[in-house]
């Protein structure tokens, strides 16, 4: 019998006072792997995350779908099974590693509290331990670190400290909110290459959130596009980063750094992106798709799931080119 993944996410809406945020989103995160979620800021991403950490706070909520960990149901409406969950089982690296931590309390007895809460180890064995993924992650003398307050150290090491505190209890699963955007290119890039390393040889399934491309090519296994609520497109990152069939993942590439030469001007996608909530199209990226007809604003387009890759569009790329 195949292992169910480490994540599963199925039909899942969330919904504010005003209307849904996300609008129906499947994915599936299976054991070791790193999975990428991109878009445009406002597009729901962090929401998903947040959803699946249980912290959608008091004013959203699950109103369809479900959340299942290792086949295990741990989120769905007025449902939350995440409290006993996280930094256990799940960990969470959060986008700003300075806000993260307390100003007024050294590094080390914060970074050590999951250890000493979860695995009762003594602060001793929990700075030991600590110590250890901290060398692992590219820190040389992780003691003088440890015995800092946050203000006196640079954001690559506090950043190192918080991937050190959500990987010590060793979670099955990890979710990784714009991890390295407070860093600058050459600390991102250290990070990356010790980070994501230690999560593989861990066993830990990993969720990254970012707008970055340029991140999840040096970072992820596979890659969600998402858009006003909704995933338009997965599959593998190296196919999604040469020859996405969405027009949205698309656009994004020609708007990267990533394929630019020297001295080019960069495209740019025309338009804005929604606000979440609101009112949209069938295919909500139809206002600003060059291929958009009546079609793409009558009937909304639709993938198969489950499956190991899917694009929700009436014309994707390889039969429109």
């Amino acid at each position: 019998m195949t292992a169910p993944p480490t994540l599963t996410v199925e039909g899942l809406r969330v919904s504010a006072s005003s209307g849904d945020i996300l609008r129906g989103v499947d994915l599936a995160v299976p054991r070791g792997s790193v999975v990428g979620v991109v878009g445009e800021s406002g597009c729901g991403k962090s929401t998903l995350g947040l959803a699946v950490l249980g912290l959608l706070g008091r004013t959203r909520e699950i109103t369809a779908g479900e959340i299942r960990l290792d086949g295990e149901r741990i989120g769905g409406p007025g449902f939350d099974g995440t409290p006993g969950l996280r930094g256990t089982r799940i960990g969470f690296v959060p986008q700003d590693p300075f806000r993260s931590l307390d100003p007024l309390r050294r590094v080390g007895p914060q970074v050590r509290r999951p250890l000493e809460l979860h695995r009762g180890l003594s602060s001793g064995e929990a700075d030991r331990r600590v110590a250890e993924l901290l060398v692992r992650l590219g820190v040389s003398e992780p003691e003088p670190v440890m015995g800092r307050y946050p203000h006196e150290l640079s954001g690559g090491l506090l950043q190192r400290a918080t991937i050190a505190a959500a990987l010590s209890c060793e979670p099955q699963l990890l979710v990784a909110d714009e991890p390295t955007t407070a860093l600058d290119a050459l600390v991102q890039v250290q990070v990356i290459e010790s980070f994501v390393p230690l999560v593989r040889e861990l066993g830990t399934a990993m969720v990254v959130i970012t707008h970055d491309l340029h991140l999840l090519e040096r970072m992820a296994d596979r890659i969600a596009a998402m858009y006003a609520g909704r995933i338009v497109e997965f599959g593998p990152a190296a196919r999604l980063l040469q020859a996405p069939r969405h027009p949205y993942p698309a656009a994004l590439l020609e708007s990267s750094v990533r394929t630019a030469s020297p001295g080019q001007r960069l495209a740019v996608i025309e338009g804005q992106p929604p606000r979440l909530p609101g009112t949209f199209e069938p295919c909500a990226f139809a206002p600003r798709c060059k291929f958009a007809d009546e079609r793409c604003r009558s009937v909304e387009p639709r993938y198969d799931w489950p499956a190991e890759q899917g694009v929700a569009c009436h014309h994707p790329l390889d039969t429109t080119r």
